[in-house]
């Protein structure tokens, strides 16, 4: 990954910010497609980029409620809100209150900061993996959805303490249980199944084609979550590989997690 072209993207968000970014325009300046820019960026900064705009243009809001006369309407719309209502609950939501009790108090609050990426924070570690074709599948799944990536996690946690309690887990695991990270313009999915038909589930295709495999070593998600950064932040950009844009596949069987990422050669 070419932190360099990250750096710029940031940029360009920073001075557009009272405009309608488009995500093609981001992914033109980083030089990889909107689906997979938006799923390194959540891994580097375990944040969505909708996310990052949405607490930059608050920042920048928080700012100039301080120092300028600015109407509260006027900076709705500024920065991209459809109505000071819904500027106003924004913003309650990220300061824990209103644009104008923002105005009225003396106190001071957290902004968020702009964001810069440096190469020196790589990890360099090594993962063994191994590249395979795999054959359609279908599986039977249960699944969330979510706008925002910290609604996201939450979600997946609830997803997983239900199938664990009602013993459909177990079920899963025993013909392997796969989670299945999609992310798409407008949120995320997730779904968590297996071969095995189980009522009210929904049914997901694995589409046909080559993949890199990682093994995790155990189902702890700090682990998962560490061979993701190291896939995105180090391993794409050692090989010929370039990273399709369909899901993400996990695949949990025998106390390990599998990550399995759609490639296709460079030169095709």
């Amino acid at each position: 990954m070419n932190f360099e072209h990250l750096n710029q993207m940031i940029k360009y968000i920073e001075e557009h910010l009272t405009e309608n970014i488009e995500y093609k325009e981001l992914a033109k300046i980083v030089g990889i497609s909107e689906y997979n820019l938006q799923r390194i960026f959540t891994f580097l900064t375990n944040m969505s980029l909708s996310e990052y705009i949405r607490k930059r243009r608050l920042s920048r809001a928080f700012e100039e409620l301080k120092t300028t006369d600015i109407k509260i309407i006027d900076l709705a719309i500024k920065y991209n809100y459809d109505s000071s209502m819904s500027f106003s609950r924004a913003f309650k939501k990220y300061f824990n209150m209103t644009p104008t009790e923002c105005r009225n108090s003396l106190k001071t609050y957290k902004v968020f900061p702009i964001i810069e990426f440096h190469n020196e924070n790589d990890m360099y570690e090594e993962f063994n993996y191994e590249v395979k074709e795999i054959q359609e599948k279908k599986l039977y799944c249960f699944g969330i959805s979510a706008t925002i990536h910290e609604d996201l996690l939450f979600k997946i946690r609830e997803l997983y303490n239900k199938i664990e309690s009602n013993g459909i887990r177990d079920k899963f695991i025993k013909v392997g249980m796969y989670g299945i990270s999609i992310c798409e313009d407008n949120g995320y999915k997730y779904y968590v199944g297996s071969e095995l038909k189980i009522d009210n589930t929904e049914t997901i295709t694995i589409d046909k084609g080559k993949y890199a495999i990682f093994e995790v070593g155990n189902e702890k998600q700090k682990d998962i979550v560490n061979v993701y950064n190291f896939v995105y932040n180090q391993w794409i950009k050692s090989t010929n590989y370039e990273i399709l844009d369909k899901p993400e596949i996990e695949l949990y069987e025998n106390n390990n997690c599998y990550i399995y990422i759609p490639i296709k050669d460079k030169q095709n």
